[in-house]
């Protein structure tokens, strides 16, 4: 299992057995003062869709945003972790339609987590509801659970079967300025924003004191991952995201290949794993259509 990071064994059985927790972590104030930097920072949001900050070129953009960010964090950090590291954060928008949907994913391996741990604060900037966007959540679904590897390279271990993941999904309909601390390995998604606003929030990472990023590339024609070495701002420094994280990278430094092959479950073997997944940590397996997801 993973180094403690909550100070508070609470909080850290609780992270432990569900993959997140759910903490009030920032102010109104803090609220209203990103929410005017982000404004500052995107003066234009009319095209919609879902965006993230890392996704832009503008390195100075996101360094900028990341270290406020940090900042602003940083009280929330203090009461609530200990030995650990920041690695930046950035905002996430979801302006109103169709195509601000979030596919369901896990987040990269970017430490070695029988060892160590990383985690992400999403924060949204405004109360959630139904209809503005939430993350909703696989119960279960990290990395004790379910060991494999994640990469831009790599399909997910349930790939083709994304109907039944968002089936069995909860959502976090949350406060402004509450955080929802995900393990990095969970499966999260986000339904379309049928609001009339824009959504905005914020993903900060916390990770392990210490302990070294890394990139995994999957080796073209090879049941093979080659491992990077990434500096802690890796995260913000691709050039050309979308292109960028599926090629080998130009940054950090190869230190060996490992042998991997993704388990690739069955439609009724994926359905008792999310079960297991569901109930480990305390919810309900599946029995009805979730109600984000009308059937015709």
């Amino acid at each position: 299992m993973a180094k403690r990071i909550f100070k508070l064994e609470e909080h850290q059985l609780h992270f432990d057995r569900q993959g997140f927790i759910v903490l009030p972590f920032i102010t109104a104030d803090e609220v209203q003062e990103l929410n005017a930097l982000f404004d500052r920072l995107h003066p234009d949001v009319n095209q919609s869709g879902f965006f993230s900050g890392s996704y832009s070129s503008n390195f100075d953009y996101k360094k900028a945003a990341s270290d406020a960010i940090v900042r602003v964090f940083s009280r929330a950090y203090e009461d609530y972790f200990t030995d650990y590291t920041p690695f930046g954060g950035a905002f996430l928008y979801k302006v109103p339609g169709a195509n601000s949907e979030l596919a369901a994913h896990q987040d990269w391996t970017i430490v070695d987590e029988k060892t160590n741990v990383a985690l992400n604060c999403w924060v949204p900037l405004q109360d959630i509801t139904a209809d503005n966007g939430p993350i909703m959540i696989l119960p279960g679904s990290h990395f004790d659970n379910f060991n494999v590897f994640r990469a831009p390279t790599l399909p997910f271990f349930f790939s083709g079967n994304d109907d039944l993941v968002r089936e069995n999904l909860i959502p976090m309909i949350v406060p402004a300025g509450t955080a929802v601390i995900l393990n990095q390995s969970v499966i999260h998604y986000s339904p379309e924003n049928r609001s009339t606003q824009v959504r905005k929030a914020i993903t900060a990472g916390i990770k392990t004191k210490g302990a070294q990023m890394y990139f995994h590339y999957k080796i073209p024609d090879q049941d093979a991952l080659e491992v990077f070495a990434m500096h802690d701002e890796f995260l913000i420094s691709f050039k050309d995201f979308a292109n960028d994280i599926g090629k080998r990278p130009y940054l950090g430094e190869s230190v060996g290949q490992i042998p991997f092959t993704m388990p690739k479950p069955d439609t009724e073997s994926l359905k008792q794993l999310l079960n297991m997944m569901k109930t480990k940590a305390g919810f309900a397996p599946k029995k009805a259509p979730n109600s984000f997801f009308p059937r015709d």
